[in-house]
């Protein structure tokens, strides 16, 4: 069964066709072409930031107790993937996480820099729920201690996910992430703009997948948990 996305994640699904589906109506990597790729798009599982919904930005947190349950959750989901590859940022959360499905596939993890969550500045450590948060100054405009800009957050990751695509161009890859860099990494994977993509939030529980194949479209799933799946 599959639902197309409603609400602020409707401009994304009118360009790529992103869709919500169950693990049953996931692609068979079986089936793939040789020149398709796969890249499965994870966020790290929770840490006791998301739980308190503190923003932790570049702040080296680790699982907690239910983060490594997602890790576990999301070895499981990726069980008989023929994964050629894993990447991470530096980061523990995304690293423990991606180890979780590495062992599991008997492959080493590649950490990124480029990969790690937006840098937060004095905003780091900040409950979500804090009025200075409405304060953050937007895009571009942020000063030094502000954290990064819209800018040098889509360079980095642009530059990550270009060496990524360099070494696959086909196969199957993993890629762990975070919440705020995993939408630029859509972005850059999908060559879109800020517009075009629209806002993305993605849960420590939720598994995208791109497909890309020569002279198709790129094809976006995702992968929703049969308890928090409803009528959209």
């Amino acid at each position: 069964m599959k639902r197309r996305i409603s609400g602020p994640a409707r401009a994304t699904a009118a360009l790529v066709g992103l869709l919500v589906v169950l693990p049953s109506a996931w692609p068979d990597p079986a089936a793939q072409t040789r020149a398709t790729l796969q890249i499965y798009l994870a966020r790290h599982g929770q840490t006791d930031g998301n739980l308190k919904r503190i923003a932790q930005g570049w702040t080296d947190t680790p699982l907690n107790e239910t983060g490594r349950q997602h890790a576990a959750m999301l070895a499981e989901r990726l069980k008989g993937v023929p994964l050629d590859a894993i990447y991470s940022s530096t980061l523990s959360r995304s690293r423990e996480t991606a180890q979780a499905v590495a062992a599991s596939a008997n492959l080493t993890v590649r950490s990124l820099p480029g990969l790690r969550e937006i840098g937060l500045g004095r905003f780091e450590n900040v409950s979500l729920d804090d009025p200075l948060m409405k304060t953050r100054p937007r895009g571009d405009q942020r000063g030094p201690d502000d954290g990064e800009t819209t800018a040098q957050v889509t360079e980095r990751v642009n530059a990550a996910i270009a060496e990524i695509r360099a070494g696959h161009a086909s196969g199957t890859i993993l890629i762990v992430g975070h919440a705020g860099a995993n939408s630029y990494v859509l972005r850059a994977l999908l060559q879109m703009t800020a517009q075009e993509k629209g806002p993305v939030s993605q849960d420590n529980d939720e598994l995208y997948m791109l497909e890309f194949s020569p002279g198709v479209r790129a094809r976006v799933f995702k992968f929703i948990p049969q308890g928090k799946f409803s009528e959209l």
